[in-house]
């Protein structure tokens, strides 16, 4: 993370192996794993917040991220079949420690943030840590200025030897101008290639976020190596938008187009999500042999209010170079409203589910295991027309009882360092906070994986690779509607199939790698989504990293790498919206001056290759990506 100067979620997914990310807005991305959204958890508990189109918190508080890839069924209920990306968030050390950033980048990009971690008593069982961060930036777009700070706290207290009490909490303000959504196609429908730095976006937008999210957990060691675990998170986040977006489609050629105010998007709202997690796990002696289980109940609710504000106004622009979105002015004073007698509207969307699960892992032979796990859940949503809507009643859009996720697997160890798998396990995925254009609901996603592969260590754990071969199919999966990017459709059966390795660690001193490949092949039924596959995954996906410390001579101190990236053709919503294989390359040459100060510089896109991250909609979510950009940053650590 350190090396790759990853300091949002976007960043670090960019790195994974096999992942796809989708730009969606300024403030938040998508990630797709084998053609299929990546559910979230934090600290191992799920949370329904990652899977909306929320402002996602800063990377200065988790400790790791961990990509399960493939159906998370098991332990989510609710879980996507792409599978899970499990946030960690740091935790205190018993030792007095103290670290700091100061990044200087691109685009008028300054960022501040520590991380100080403290015992609090002199038995060091109570200790707190705090990670804290400051950041203004421009962007790559015209118009768009980002002004957030997040603060991080988190208190551990060891009750007793074998009880352990932890409670954090985390904030972040974001406030953004001139909100950018990707670009819309041109009037024939071809990605618009007249300048990467275009905003549709007129500079007096605005996206304000304030997201805060309250963790505690309770953790009591049994006996042996039994503990019984109970976690509960709080997660709760309001926003207020508006911003205008063109009329019509500009002009392939002059990259003219029109707006009217009445296509302003005023909405604001609130996103909130309760989870709770109680699980137990250990292992047991049974005929001479030593096997392990879990068992566990997980809770989650999520609830979404928007409000959609009404536009008085009729003023209209001609003639408005896609290039040079400053022209429109905002709408008059007072044009802008949220009264039900004007038009506005408002939904709400509310969901839970709750179940049990367990997994037993039995060693039937020496060297050989079986897997068996399995939830059950019960899940429901509803939804309704509420404020500034006259609110309506709730109509049920989900209602499902008893929905069993099974998963069955074995793994058999071919010698010590190289062991073989093979797995089952079900898919499903409720589609919370996602509506279709007439405000409904969407029917959950459903379907069925098999995966088997390999997974070797060598060099005792420093080198590690993989490969898998998998098949996933599916039915009602979620893909935004092309002429309505705001809302949803969904598609018929979907297959997937395809393979992925991977190799990472340590070659040598001082020289780590990481090197993934993926291939997959998906065919999908429903005609109106026939490209869905080339919109989320390219059928080739190669990442790259490279990166060599010097270890002695006069070289020493100096660190450089290479991350090199290339994937296949990339399709959006028409036949005409296509970009072609592309190859990127980023870099970083540091020198660490003595144990506690590193100076280091980042380069991204270093060909300035001029490319499509994301081609989906009409009207928004085409992304040209960012060229050419530097990012030095000075590290502190104590």
């Amino acid at each position: 993370m350190e090396d790759s100067n990853m300091l949002t979620m976007t960043d670090a997914m960019r790195q994974i192996n096999g992942i796809r990310v989708l730009p969606a807005s300024t403030a938040n991305s998508n990630f797709y794993s084998r053609g299929y959204q990546l559910t979230t958890s934090i600290d191992g508990t799920p949370n329904a917040a990652g899977t909306l189109n929320n402002a996602s918190f800063d990377l200065s508080m988790y400790d790791r991220i961990e990509v399960m890839r493939g159906s998370a069924g098991l332990l989510q209920g609710a879980g996507g079949a792409g599978g899970v990306v499990n946030q960690v968030t740091k935790k205190p050390g018993k030792e007095f420690a103290a670290g700091g950033n100061a990044t200087v980048g691109s685009f008028n990009n300054y960022r501040a943030d520590m991380d100080l971690t403290v015992p609090l008593n002199r038995s060091k069982t109570l200790r707190f840590r705090t990670a804290d961060l400051f950041q203004d930036n421009d962007y790559f777009y015209k118009y768009s200025h980002n002004r957030s700070w997040q603060a991080y706290g988190v208190l551990e207290w060891d009750i007793t030897p074998s009880t352990t009490f932890l409670v954090s909490h985390a904030a972040q303000k974001q406030n953004i101008d001139a909100p950018y959504y990707g670009l819309p196609v041109t009037t024939t429908r071809t990605l618009w290639y007249g300048g990467r730095d275009a905003n549709p976006t007129p500079p007096w937008g605005y996206s304000d976020y304030m997201t805060q999210q309250t963790i505690a957990s309770l953790t009591q060691k049994l006996w042996g190596d039994w503990t019984v675990t109970a976690r509960g998170t709080f997660y709760d986040q309001s926003y207020n938008t508006s911003y205008n977006s063109p009329d019509t489609p500009p002009n392939v050629r002059t990259g003219l187009t029109s707006y009217v105010d009445g296509g302003t998007f005023p909405n604001r709202g609130t996103n909130t999500s309760r989870s709770a997690d109680v699980y137990a796990t250990g292992s047991f002696r049974l005929l001479h042999r030593t096997h392990h289980l879990l068992l566990g109940f997980n809770y989650n609710s999520y609830n979404t209010h928007v409000g959609y504000g009404a536009v008085t106004s009729d003023t209209e622009y001609s003639d408005v170079s896609i290039n040079n979105t400053a022209v429109v002015k905002a709408p008059p004073a007072g044009s802008i409203t949220y009264n039900a007698a004007d038009g506005a509207e408002g939904t709400d969307d509310n969901a839970y589910q709750w179940g049990f699960y367990g997994q037993l892992r039995l060693e039937v032979i020496r060297h050989l295991s079986l897997i068996l796990g399995g939830r059950v859940s019960r899940f429901s949503e509803k939804t309704r027309d509420a404020s500034p809507s006259p609110e309506g009643p709730w109509k049920t859009t989900a209602n499902i009882h008893g929905q069993l996720t099974p998963y069955l697997g074995t793994v058999y160890q071919i010698i010590p360092n190289l062991s073989w798998y093979a797995s089952y396990a079900s898919i499903f995925t409720p589609s919370v906070g996602r509506l279709t254009y007439n405000r409904e609901g969407l029917t959950p996603q459903q379907g069925n994986q098999v995966e088997t592969g390999f997974k070797g260590e060598y060099f005792h754990g420093r080198l590690n690779f993989s490969t898998a071969l998998f098949r996933m199919e599916s039915v009602n999966q979620p893909v935004q509607d092309p002429d309505h990017t705001s809302f949803y459709i969904t598609t018929g059966p979907i297959r997937r199939q395809g393979w992925e390795a991977q190799v990472d660690g340590q070659l040598m001193p001082g020289l780590d790698v990481s090197i993934g490949y993926t291939y997959l092949d998906t065919k999908v039924s429903n005609p109106k989504v026939s490209d869905f596959g080339g919109v989320f995954s390219p059928r080739h996906m190669f990442k790259s990293w490279v990166h060599y410390n010097a270890q002695q001579g006069r070289l020493k101190g100096l660190s450089f790498g290479v991350g090199l990236d290339a994937y296949s053709n990339l399709r959006g919503s028409y036949a005409t919206t296509v970009q072609g294989g592309y190859m990127t390359l980023d870099s970083v040459i540091g020198y660490r001056f003595n144990k506690h100060l590193k100076l280091q510089l980042n380069t991204y896109n270093l060909t300035n290759r001029y490319y499509y991250e994301r081609a989906s909609g009409v009207w928004q979510f085409n992304f040209p990506a960012a060229p050419r950009s530097f990012m030095a940053t000075l590290r502190g650590t104590y």
